[in-house]
């Protein structure tokens, strides 16, 4: 199984991170290969085992796909899978850091896929997409 893992600091406090990952309607705004998300699957707050419809684009191939949350551990981690061709995991692992700072982990590991040439295929990209949170956290607050 390939995994993939890319860490930044983000000078807001570990609620703030954990509030804006767990809603999947903001995936797409920091996920580079999420590009849609299905705002009106549900209502009311995230929960897990919810399934929400989306759109991505893996490897130059636009496809529907289901989010699903996997698991939701406030201001700790946020895990998503991804039911598609290929299937992955993605999980946002949360950790308080100096001061009013959090450390933010995105994870991504997709079965069948060596590690190697997951990492050359979205190594890039993953650290763009955790450049975009942190800005986007940042200058929200």
């Amino acid at each position: 199984m390939g995994d993939i893992s890319k860490k930044t600091q983000i000078k807001v406090t570990p609620d703030v991170v954990y509030k804006y990952v767990s809603d999947p309607c903001n995936t797409p705004n920091y996920i580079s290969a999420i590009i849609s998300v299905d705002e009106g699957s549900h209502d009311g707050r995230p929960a897990e085992g919810q399934v929400w419809r989306a759109e991505a684009n893996f490897m130059g191939k636009r496809r529907k796909i289901n989010l699903r949350i996997e698991e939701l551990h406030p201001n700790r981690l946020v895990r998503f899978s991804i039911d598609s061709d290929p299937a992955a995991n993605i999980s946002m692992r949360i950790s308080p850091s100096d001061g009013d700072s959090t450390q933010a982990a995105l994870e991504v590991e997709v079965p069948g896929v060596p590690g190697i040439l997951l990492n050359g295929i979205m190594g890039g990209m993953l650290s763009s997409d955790m450049g975009r949170l942190r800005a986007i956290l940042e200058r929200e607050t």
